[in-house]
């Protein structure tokens, strides 16, 4: 939302990296994903199953200290670890996969729930055609052709990218299904400003689209869903902070996630008490952060129709009076007469905004004649402006923007056209 110089580290989110990859191992991985897209075959057994235990007789004596000590000899063999290359049918595990997920979803609504969700969501695993891993990480399938039989996915740009940089023009993408299939899928865009990517994949079952919601709330509780590279469903429960985003994120149109993700969690969904998609997650420590499903929808769109994204060059760095404490509130309320909008944090060098008089401390009090002060709903508003951009041949097409700003070295309010300008940078933006 800033067309400041990039000084700060990339706001590429933090998905598992994996680690190099020999070419046996890669080979292997190719060999299953080959297996898996052509359904195996009678010849090709499946792993060895875990054999019934031979249950101790029970004591014929009737004794309690003959019946305790059969249930604890029970007991220590249940404790064994299995043969190697045993696998245990999910019918007789005793513990579940993940303990967080089976904590975090316990209702019968909640499991209901969750489970219908998960049909969109998907692993994936990516790498360099030479076998050098580059993450591990989950996607929301957004579109399904039944004609060609071909979804598209959302996932975050750092699958694809570092440092803002695509790795690999072509990298090679394991795309794990809900139904334990894996099929390769491939890039179709990217964006690294919303740390956003495309993907594209061919699969014989039909894939499910999520149900995509509103935007986020604060203080909402909501559910975070993961799949990793065995297509097993990772979920946490958790809530959408009342806080800005840290500034090491530059970008403050991102909201924070109380929540720690599961590894593989980057690029999942956030889902909301019915079970729609209200935005996509990125790990990081100590609160992973989230983009609003109102930006993603927008993004979808413009790079589906224009293969680029217009990003609006706001040149400021803002601060939702909402959002500060409560102290800082009463004084703005008191000084200034005002409860509500964007404190304008800083004005970048050179921008729009210092050569129309805009400075620090000076508060945005009304945007396009609305009145909703939260970030990441501005920024939607922003970029929903940018169409005009994608359709002009000139570079230099500016929406105008009619803003509300309070001086608060005047204490008066003026009425601004704002020209705003926009990027179609899909790497990192240095200019």
């Amino acid at each position: 939302m800033t067309d400041a110089p990039d000084v700060t580290p990339s706001v590429d989110p933090g998905p598992v990296l994996k680690k190099k990859t020999g070419a046996g191992n890669a080979a292997a991985e190719d060999k299953a994903a080959a297996a898996a897209a052509g359904g195996g075959g009678a010849d090709s057994p499946g792993p060895p199953r875990r054999q019934r235990a031979s249950l101790l007789p029970y004591p014929k004596s009737g004794k309690s200290r003959d019946v305790l000590r059969r249930a604890t000899e029970l007991e220590r063999i249940s404790k064994l670890p299995e043969p190697r290359g045993i696998v245990t049918p999910c019918t007789l595990r005793k513990e579940p996969k993940d303990a967080r997920t089976a904590r975090d979803v316990a209702s019968t609504a909640d499991k209901i729930m969750v489970r219908k969700a998960a049909r969109s969501i998907v692993g994936i695993s990516s790498r360099k055609p030479d076998g050098e891993g580059i993450a591990q990480c989950t996607g929301i399938v957004v579109r399904w052709n039944e004609t060609t039989r071909l979804a598209t996915i959302l996932t975050c740009s750092a699958a694809v990218c570092d440092s803002g940089v695509l790795i690999h023009p072509e990298p090679k993408l394991l795309i794990y299904l809900p139904n334990r299939a894996i099929r390769e899928g491939r890039l179709l865009f990217f964006n690294v400003h919303y740390c956003i990517a495309l993907l594209e994949v061919l699969a014989d079952s039909p894939l499910q689209p999520a149900n995509f919601g509103s935007s986020p709330r604060f203080g909402q509780e909501v559910f975070a869903l993961a799949r990793d590279d065995e297509s097993s469903l990772i979920a946490r429960r958790g809530t959408v902070l009342w806080q800005e985003p840290p500034s090491y994120l530059k970008y403050r149109h991102w909201l924070s996630f109380g929540c720690e993700l599961a590894p593989c969690g980057t690029g999942g969904s956030v889902i909301d008490e019915h079970g729609d998609v209200i935005g996509m997650t990125f790990g990081h420590n100590p609160n992973p952060y989230m983009l609003s499903i109102s930006i993603m929808r927008t993004c979808i769109e413009m790079l589906t129709k224009f293969s680029r994204v217009a990003r609006p060059m706001l040149g400021m760095d803002l601060t939702a009076v909402e959002l500060l404490d409560i102290s800082s509130q009463e004084d703005i309320k008191l000084e200034h007469r005002i409860s509500n909008g964007f404190i304008v944090h800083m004005v970048f060098d050179d921008s729009t905004a210092g050569r129309l008089g805009i400075s620090e401390g000076d508060a945005i009090v009304s945007y396009g004649g609305q009145h909703d002060f939260t970030l990441h709903k501005f920024e939607d508003f922003l970029l929903s402006l940018g169409w005009g951009f994608l359709t002009s041949v000139d570079s230099t097409w500016t929406a105008d923007l009619e803003l509300e700003v309070y001086d608060h070295v005047s204490h008066t309010i003026r009425r601004i056209t704002f020209p705003l300008g926009f990027s179609d940078a899909y790497e990192q933006d240095y200019s």
